[in-house]
């Protein structure tokens, strides 16, 4: 077992500005200024997370960027009113090698998802499957993500998506060792299959025919990609039409979990 267990996060300001819909990116949400608190439901370590646990909540994640188009995402879920905010699960160097390097756009891209209330999460470092890796490797494809964006922005995250969604033969116990919540879906819009004008209505389809219609009791965390251009040119429209018809909110993995913002980073 790896010995880097996570600080406790026990209590949170009971403040109506930092819930799911409306949410300010800068406020500091471990401050002691707010009269009123709430025991903090524990977002485990240790076991897979598939599920909200806040009704009528949908959490649209987005994995394997930064990319080409994800400038583009950033500006249509910020185009709502009020915006969306995203949890994007990014890679070191997957489909582009450098998200640190100053002449690529990468950087900026990152600072402005944290700027825009915008979950940063951990998908490793390379897209490397963590199942088949060695413990020596796991530790390496989190650390060096970790110390890129706490060079770049400033943020270690608690929070990773396995490639490929599995984690197997010591994964969790390694990951559970770093402190970290793992998380996969239980919406998979195969976006990553039908990446083209006509195909991409295979995965509204899928969206559709797959969210709950009762935002009283159900929720969602939902999957698809930034690195594909219908994903963001069409699918995301047709998500959140969709969510605002059935009545549902938006917020990222964190607030969906009832984790507030100061848990979502080390």
């Amino acid at each position: 077992m790896i010995n880097r267990s996570p600080p406790s996060r026990e209590l949170y300001p009971d403040n109506n500005n930092n819930g799911p819909d409306n949410h300010h990116p800068n406020q500091d949400t471990s401050s002691s200024s707010s009269s009123s608190y709430l025991l903090h439901r524990a977002v485990p370590t240790g076991q897979v997370i598939t599920h909200c646990t806040t009704p009528g909540i949908v959490a649209l994640t987005f994995d394997d960027g930064p990319y080409i188009y994800t400038s583009q995402l950033l500006d249509t879920l910020a185009s709502y009113s009020p915006p969306i905010r995203a949890t994007f699960f990014v890679n070191g160097a997957n489909w582009v090698s450098g998200i640190d390097d100053e002449s690529t756009p990468y950087p900026s891209i990152l600072r402005r998802m944290l700027s825009e209330g915008h979950q940063i999460a951990s998908h490793t470092w390379s897209h490397l499957d963590l199942t088949t890796a060695t413990t020596a490797q796991r530790v390496e494809q989190v650390t060096k993500l970790e110390d890129v964006l706490q060079r770049v922005v400033g943020i270690k995250p608690r929070y990773i998506r396995p490639p490929y969604a599995t984690c197997e033969n010591g994964c969790l116990e390694d990951l559970e060792g770093m402190g970290l919540h793992v998380v996969n879906f239980d919406v998979d819009t195969k976006d990553y299959e039908n990446d083209s004008q006509a195909g991409i209505q295979v995965s509204v389809d899928k969206f559709n025919n797959e969210l709950g219609s009762n935002p009283q009791t159900d929720s969602a965390i939902v999957l698809s990609h930034d690195v594909h251009r219908w994903t963001v040119e069409r699918l995301v429209g047709e998500m959140v039409a969709t969510l605002r018809a059935r009545g549902f909110g938006t917020g990222t993995v964190g607030e969906c979990l009832g984790d507030p913002q100061s848990g979502w980073y080390a």
